[in-house]
């Protein structure tokens, strides 16, 4: 618990966290895309992966 804050009403989300959401990800928007880019690659592979793995082993 912080001291500073009033004890008679809840903090608000930047007083708790001391950041909010929008800025989270505005500061973090490239980090944010490369891992999106980074999920699309993995699954994209495994789709293919699986794709070609269904031909070979139809036969």
């Amino acid at each position: 618990m912080q001291e500073h804050l009033p004890k008679d009403k809840d903090p608000s989300e930047v007083q708790e966290w001391g950041w909010t959401l929008e800025e989270f990800i505005s500061e973090n928007l490239w980090y944010l895309l490369a891992i999106l880019l980074l999920l699309a690659l993995f699954f994209y592979a495994r789709h293919r992966w699986k794709v070609r793995n269904s031909r070979k082993f139809k036969n």
